[in-house]
């Protein structure tokens, strides 16, 4: 060890310190996105140098730490408060789960912001365009199963109703187990589809992506798809959503902190470089 270790052991934790203000500067700008989760850094000691492992009962190892480093920043899913609104379209989830999206390319992805809204082919869709997926309904107006596809509520059209009278699709409704009931003119709900909703064994795995989404990966593990409200799942609020849960204050505090520790292993660098210097440079004092 030397004082060359010492600046980069220094170097290492001004380095964290910064990840930590990138990270607390992402969660400040986003304490107004609805859905969003704010992100927290895990940090871990980096490999010490050993000089001796000991000989033996009273003589110990003889370790010196090299440093910190980032090991993960990870994301608190815990649930954001919730805000009413007179939108049928707008959706919160009360519990764990994600809504299922597809995604630009086709595969899909999840978010916990429900502020959607109807496209001009009346499909449920994400402010960025993304549709909304969950069961459709057959030809008897029975919930489909056999696959997940995009929603429609397809607000005007029409049916043939008992008697071969023509309703007409006024209105629709999200009820708490995800199921979308149009109400017609005939005075009859009937059922338009069902949102489902998806979990992980690993939610802190999940890499996030631009929108508000995020996306499944090996650490997150494959996706539990179930319908709102069963085996734990979470409950769909209709005309509500759910808000950012990045607590202002508490990032504040950690902001100073971050901002701390980087000043305390500047104050180190400095040091081990006046150090230097007055070892090769003495008649500079």
């Amino acid at each position: 060890m030397g004082l060359a270790s010492v600046m980069q052991t220094a170097l290492s934790g001004m380095n964290a310190a910064t990840t930590m203000i990138d990270v607390l500067a992402n969660n400040l700008a986003n304490s107004q996105t609805d859905g969003f989760k704010a992100g927290s850094v895990r940090l871990a000691t980096q490999t010490p140098q050993t000089l001796s492992l000991g000989g033996g009962p009273g003589s110990d190892p003889i370790q010196i730490g090299t440093g910190v480093q980032v090991v993960g920043v990870d994301s608190d899913f815990s649930q954001g408060p919730i805000t009413t609104s007179d939108q049928p379209a707008l959706l919160a989830l009360d519990g764990e789960g994600l809504f299922i999206l597809q995604g630009a390319s086709g595969g899909r992805v999840y978010t916990r912001d429900g502020n959607f809204k109807l496209n001009a082919d009346g499909e449920l869709v994400t402010a960025e365009g993304n549709r909304v997926l969950g069961f459709g309904v057959d030809a008897s107006g029975q919930i489909d199963r056999s696959q997940l596809g995009p929603l429609a509520i397809h607000l005007g059209s029409t049916v043939v109703g008992p008697g071969g009278t023509v309703a007409t699709l006024r209105s629709y409704s999200i009820g708490k187990d995800g199921r979308i009931a149009g109400q017609y003119s005939d005075g009859v709900n009937r059922t338009l589809g069902q949102l489902r909703l998806a979990r992980f064994a690993n939610p802190q795995g999940l890499a996030a992506k631009g929108g508000n989404k995020f996306a499944s990966t090996a650490a997150s593990g494959l996706p539990i798809e179930t319908d709102p409200g069963e085996s734990g799942a979470a409950e769909v609020l209709a005309g509500a959503k759910e808000l950012s849960n990045v607590d202002i204050g508490r990032e504040l505090i950690e902001l100073t902190l971050a901002g701390n520790l980087f000043q305390a292993n500047l104050a180190v660098l400095h040091t081990a470089d006046t150090m230097l210097g007055e070892m090769f440079f003495p008649w500079r004092r």
